[in-house]
């Protein structure tokens, strides 16, 4: 049985997260939109444009959607040096690589973001999908269907591995099998586990 794993980006191989919020936070306020840290966090995995309306829609205001987008991918390009790699999850990918098993990438971000920083640490896979590939991003299951797609495995032979609900949720709706990853050198979470990286598995 031919078996594909999908890795998501931010959270999984690389610690951006912070980053990304800090972008989107001053996008937004030049625009003068509010946005919830805790609220940003809990919807990773939505597209960039999701994320926009969201807030845009919360706060009332009316805005140009792609403007802020853009603005928030320009001023990612000041902050990506701050990016490191998640190194057990970059191991994994190489060991599953290095064995044949097709191995793909999804993330919500715009490919712009995150496809230079895989070159600058060397990681390498079949298959990158972005936001720019698809109309939804997660909890909708297109990113991952995309990656299955390109893969040529079947969605019932791929497993996701995610650290958001929305991902999570994204890859239970594509049909998938899915590990959630738990990083605990991230400021963003906290495990009730001391030192612990914590792996369930969803089907």
């Amino acid at each position: 049985m031919n078996f594909a794993f999908i890795f998501d980006v931010d959270g999984v191989l690389l610690r951006t997260m912070e980053a990304h919020f800090e972008c989107y936070r001053q996008a937004l306020e030049e625009a003068n939109i509010p946005i919830d840290k805790a609220q940003f966090f809990s919807q990773a995995g939505m597209i960039g444009q999701e994320q926009i309306k969201y807030f845009a829609a919360k706060a009332g205001v009316k805005v140009d959607v792609e403007k802020i987008y853009a603005r928030k991918i320009e001023l990612f390009q000041e902050h990506s040096d701050a990016a490191q790699t998640i190194d057990c999850n970059v191991r994994l990918l190489s060991v599953l690589r290095s064995a044949k098993i097709p191995v793909g990438i999804a993330s919500g971000s715009s490919r712009k973001s995150w496809v230079p920083l895989l070159a600058k640490f060397g990681i390498q896979a079949d298959a990158l999908v972005g936001a720019e590939d698809v109309q939804r991003g997660k909890p909708h299951p297109d990113l991952f269907l995309c990656v299955a797609e390109m893969l040529g495995v079947q969605p019932s032979n791929c497993i996701v591995i995610e650290d958001s609900d929305a991902g999570i949720v994204a890859a239970q709706a594509a049909g998938m099998k899915a590990m959630r990853f738990y990083d605990n050198g991230a400021e963003k979470k906290s495990s009730s586990v001391n030192g612990a990286v914590l792996c369930q598995t969803h089907r």
